[in-house]
């Protein structure tokens, strides 16, 4: 039963990142669309490393290969890293 708890859970741990990566994606777009709001550091950081990986609004297009690299991100824990240079460690 446990490697079938496991299996379980690296599925749900893997939907949880995706889930977190499309949040990320859609709040950076939601933040921009504010401009000249200004969001808190530690945001701006977050959205600014995605920006580096993921282009920002602009016309339709397929969006799949802009999850995929803010998932890649997100599990890699570059997100949070993006965040403790302004705030310090997280954990």
């Amino acid at each position: 039963m446990g490697w079938s708890a496991a299996r379980k859970l690296r599925r749900a741990v893997d939907a949880l990142t995706r889930v977190l990566a499309i949040e990320l994606v859609t709040a950076a777009r939601g933040i921009e669309l504010r401009a000249p709001l200004r969001p808190a550091p530690a945001t701006s950081a977050v959205v600014a490393r995605l920006r580096s990986s993921v282009p920002g609004p602009g016309p339709d297009r397929f969006l799949a290969p802009e999850i995929e690299a803010a998932v890649g991100l997100v599990a890699a824990g570059d997100v949070v890293r993006a965040a403790e240079t302004v705030t310090g460690p997280l954990a």
